[in-house]
């Protein structure tokens, strides 16, 4: 297991100017992590740098990262769309120029809802708002829901959420529900809270013992990263654990946050997850459904001749 460094204090070595050839190796490092990763986070692009030994892990060379990072990215060696940023976004609502551009963009973009004919919901979730970025390509291909946590969430959205897991559970619908987060006092505590709120609300009018029991079968919340398995099968950088956190009591081991899993890594989590609940059948009926009614779209415009 790699020795675990305070990577949010400050370091035990001193700091000394690198040399030319040692940037370069930090460069050469941070390219083939992003050429390997994209999209990927910062601090992702920082833990697969550091795997790759080209910088101690301190947050030191955390910073020297991001600014190396920075400068290829205005030199133009790494596109900026390579690094994603969840914690910053624009809203704008959809809008057209005219009526046709609006039905060309429907005829382009129409998706039917591929759980419509599953016979489960899945719901992903992450602790953090900058791993949306890595994953959403994911969540988006396969239609899933992406929720972000940031931390403990609030009793407003745990019951937003368990709202959704009730009117699935009203047409039959089973639901599982996936999170990605640190693995922390905090973060681990975190998703029992949530798991507990939303259960709380799925069942707080079902009073038969038995009956709730067999919820259980039909609620599931499951952890996909980080897991204490994952930190010694991936081998995963560590980091001291707070033990001023309230939470620490019963916790064993060093922290880890879930940027250290590579981002390809989280993807095929994420992928493997979602498709392992997916009716195949079901599937190639909703895809050939979804081929002919935008076909339709697009004669409407004139497009289909």
């Amino acid at each position: 297991m790699t020795a675990a460094i305070d990577l949010y204090g400050s370091s035990p070595i001193k700091r000394r100017r690198r040399t030319n050839a040692e940037l370069d190796a930090v460069d050469l490092a941070i390219i083939a992590a992003v050429q390997d990763e994209h999209p990927v986070t910062l601090r992702g692009v920082y833990y697969r740098v550091v795997s790759a030994g080209a910088v101690e892990k301190t947050e030191d060379a955390y910073r020297l990262v991001g600014r190396q990072l920075l400068k290829l990215r205005r030199a133009g060696i790494v596109p900026y769309s390579w690094i994603t940023d969840g914690t910053r976004w624009i809203s704008k609502p959809d809008s057209w120029s005219d009526l046709d551009e609006m039905l060309e963009d429907a005829a382009a973009s129409y998706r039917r809802a591929l759980w419509h004919d599953q016979d489960i919901d899945v719901h992903i979730f992450t602790e953090k708002d900058a791993i949306s970025g890595v994953v959403l390509p994911v969540t988006e291909q396969w239609d899933v829901p992406l929720g972000v946590l940031r931390g403990y969430a609030s009793e407003s959205f745990a019951h937003s959420v368990a709202e959704t897991v009730k009117a699935g559970l009203a047409r039959g619908r089973p639901t599982i529900i996936y999170q990605l987060g640190d693995h922390d006092p905090s973060g681990v505590d975190a998703w029992r809270d949530f798991s507990a709120k939303i259960w709380a609300f799925v069942t707080e009018s079902w009073t038969d013992a038995q009956a709730r029991r067999a919820l259980h079968n039909a609620v599931r919340f499951e952890r996909l990263a980080v897991t204490e398995d994952q930190i010694e099968r991936w081998d995963l950088p560590t980091r001291p654990t707070k033990r001023t956190d309230t939470r620490a009591r019963g916790f064993v081991g060093g922290s880890v946050e879930v940027d250290a899993i590579p981002a390809s890594t989280l993807r095929e989590l994420v992928r493997r997850a979602i498709t392992k609940w997916i009716d195949q059948d079901a599937l190639r009926l909703t895809r050939t459904a979804e081929e002919s009614e935008r076909e339709v779209l697009t004669r409407m415009i004139g497009g289909g001749g």
